[in-house]
């Protein structure tokens, strides 16, 4: 299938699609893609060491579409995936879509428009819904740049320019147990820039009975550490916005229930029982 001729003066979208042990589901993602009503687009598709049918299903999408390509690599994580998809991509414009999430056929298109009509505008993303094991609407709250670093306020799959990833360090391949698009949308937006929400739907994330995030949320320990990596990481940018910083815990709910639950956790008391211990053992070597 050739590209249509009518695509060669729009700007090149580069669909950056990660996925790991992802078969049952990236048929659906690339069908997405291919249903846009912008044509002048490439896919790449990271297979991050799948052990499942993942390459059978990307390199049979190759097959149908030139603008597919397929790549692979060792297992790495999905921060590592994305950044391997999109250094290798060669559009203006980035936009992520997990192997198992979905597009609307307007998206890049209407996204495209609002980059190129606005050049103060870095993001650009819509309406979400949930679909799978829970089908709603995904409330999301107007942004502003205080209230990103008090939680994640859109999904990864929002389109910014390539040339605005590369002033970042891309994803933050430690950050594998979730967040890292919360911490990338903190570096890219920290020196300023708007945010525009187009009024449609143009995203559905899949709600399965198991997955990554869910496991997380599950997690306390763990949800608790990706956060705090997040505010570790742009430490400086905290510094500016929360004085003192348990005004940005006070502001958060979610993060309060996180640090209460922790607080109740056995790593996090034997955490203070060791210090404690510490604290009596430096004291009596002090005064012998």
């Amino acid at each position: 299938m050739a590209v249509p001729e009518e695509s060669v003066d729009k700007p090149l979208v580069s669909v950056i699609v990660p996925c790991y042990n992802q078969a049952p589901y990236l048929g659906e993602a690339l069908d997405s893609v291919l249903a846009q009503t912008y044509s002048n687009w490439e896919c790449i598709v990271v297979n991050d060491g799948s052990t499942d049918d993942s390459e059978a299903v990307g390199r049979a999408y190759c097959a149908k579409d030139p603008r597919i390509k397929y790549v692979e690599k060792q297992n790495g994580g999905l921060s590592s995936a994305r950044n391997f998809g999109i250094k290798a991509s060669r559009g203006l414009y980035i936009l992520p879509l997990d192997g198992d999430d979905r597009i609307s056929p307007i998206y890049v298109e209407k996204a495209v428009e609002a980059l190129e009509g606005h050049k103060d505008v870095m993001v650009v993303y819509g309406q979400a819904e949930f679909f799978g094991t829970v089908n709603k609407p995904w409330e999301m709250g107007p942004y502003n740049f205080r209230s990103l670093l008090i939680q994640n306020l859109f999904y990864c799959t929002a389109l910014y320019r390539r040339a605005d990833y590369d002033k970042t360090r891309g994803y933050d391949e430690s950050m594998r147990d979730g967040y890292e698009d919360w911490d990338f949308w903190i570096q890219l937006l920290k020196n300023g820039g708007r945010v525009h929400q187009l009024p449609m739907v143009c995203f559905y994330y899949r709600q399965k009975e198991v997955s990554m995030f869910r496991d997380l949320l599950k997690d306390k320990e763990r949800l608790f550490n990706a956060s705090l990596k997040v505010y570790t990481n742009h430490a400086d940018v905290y510094g500016r916005y929360f004085d003192p910083p348990m005004t940005l815990i006070m502001e958060n709910e979610k993060l309060n229930r996180v640090v209460a639950a922790y607080q109740q956790s056995r790593t996090y008391k034997i955490g203070v029982r060791m210090n404690r211990w510490r604290r009596i053992f430096s004291k009596g070597r002090h005064s012998a």
